[in-house]
């Protein structure tokens, strides 16, 4: 087997209190965490089949858990069953199984939506554990913000039809250097979370630009919910500010109003 050579000053060991072996290891867990190597690879890496388990549940005899590693790591086992729940319901719903009656197919829909938002919450989770273990990373790219914003709202409405959304961008100079899905994301994810606060009303999506960047401001006026979806609220923010604050912009705000809620924030060029 050929092998590469890494050669990592002394000083950068001496820092983060590892010895060279303890370095590899940690290098070892890393890429089996993000599902580079198998175990098998990563024990070899390691030079000990056994770091790997060690590794994974070394905070078991403590009595701690790193839930936000567990959850960056174990993402696709933790979405496969839910996966599996929505697509065979959806099968069923069908009568792709033989013929359902309204009865099942108003319970059928209703595990179906239960799947589906589970799904949701988990992907937020997921999000949120990567977020806070610094493994998410932007893919940039030069994109017309203003066609981004538009779409964006357009394929938010579609899925929201019973929320009366209006865009008002003008912006001048569109070009900007920007992650265009996780773009798609915090607009989403913001007209989400303006969206809930009102159960009848409508929301705006606004955004202008300078020489320095955009200001977008998304509004949601109606009646007001009682139910304040802090989990939503919690999840749907964090994951939001944080994308933003990565492509170096700033959430300028995420306020209630009397009526609604106000969201504004910026992103440089």
């Amino acid at each position: 087997m050929d092998k590469t050579i890494i050669e990592i000053p002394t000083e950068l060991l001496q820092a983060a209190k590892l010895t060279a072996e303890e370095a590899k290891t940690e290098l070892a867990i890393r890429l089996y965490q993000t599902h580079k190597l198998n175990d098998e690879q990563a024990g070899a890496l390691a030079g000990d089949p056994k770091a790997i388990e060690k590794l994974v549940w070394n905070n078991h005899s403590t009595g701690r858990f790193d839930m936000d590693e567990f959850l960056s790591w174990a993402s696709h086992d933790l979405k496969t069953p839910l996966n599996a729940i929505i697509g065979f319901t959806r099968v069923v719903m069908k009568g792709m199984d033989g013929p359902v009656n309204d009865v099942q197919t108003t319970d059928l829909t209703t595990v179906y939506n239960g799947g589906q938002r589970m799904l949701v919450l988990m992907g937020n989770l997921v999000d949120m554990a990567r977020l806070n273990n610094g493994e998410i990373s932007l893919s940039r790219e030069q994109c017309e913000l203003r066609s981004v914003l538009i779409n964006t709202a357009e394929q938010w409405q579609v899925k929201n039809p019973t929320k009366n959304l209006t865009t008002d961008i003008d912006i001048t100079e569109p070009v900007f250097n920007i992650d265009l899905a996780r773009i798609n994301q915090i607009v989403a994810n913001l007209l989400t979370l303006a969206a809930i606060r009102v159960t009848e009303g409508s929301l705006s999506l606004s955004a202008r630009d300078d020489a320095n960047g955009a200001t977008v401001t998304i509004q949601s006026s109606g009646r007001k919910s009682r139910d304040k979806f802090e989990m939503d609220t919690a999840m749907l923010g964090f994951i939001s500010s944080s994308l933003i604050k990565l492509h170096g912009g700033k959430t300028e705000a995420i306020d209630e109003t009397e009526d609604g809620m106000l969201i504004t924030f910026s992103l440089p060029r």
